[in-house]
């Protein structure tokens, strides 16, 4: 991931969620300040508008076993994508 990240324009920073986890209210307030969600549910990818999805919704894609944001979670633009998905990271970084 680290390598992909550094060939693409973006400036990552990181925050390691298991010494500083973002619990559920933490999560919701991140998913819902972008305007589009895309979550990695197994194999498939997940779209959802965070401003009419139910906080139930956001929760199952954004949230980890142990309650706290899944990683990697990153964020392009006005987007969100929980797991990692490299077609959607190239996407939105074309946009």
């Amino acid at each position: 991931m680290r390598e992909f990240l550094a060939r693409t324009p973006l400036a990552p920073t990181y925050h390691d969620v298991r010494k500083q986890p973002l619990d559920a209210d933490a999560a919701l307030a991140l998913v819902r300040r972008h305007k589009r969600a895309f979550a990695k549910k197994g194999v498939a990818l997940v779209t959802l508008d965070p401003a009419t999805a139910t906080d139930a919704e956001i929760l199952k894609l954004f949230l980890g076993r142990e309650g706290s944001l899944r990683a990697p979670t990153l964020t392009v633009g006005d987007a969100i994508l929980g797991g990692w998905d490299e077609p959607t990271i190239t996407a939105l970084l074309a946009e």
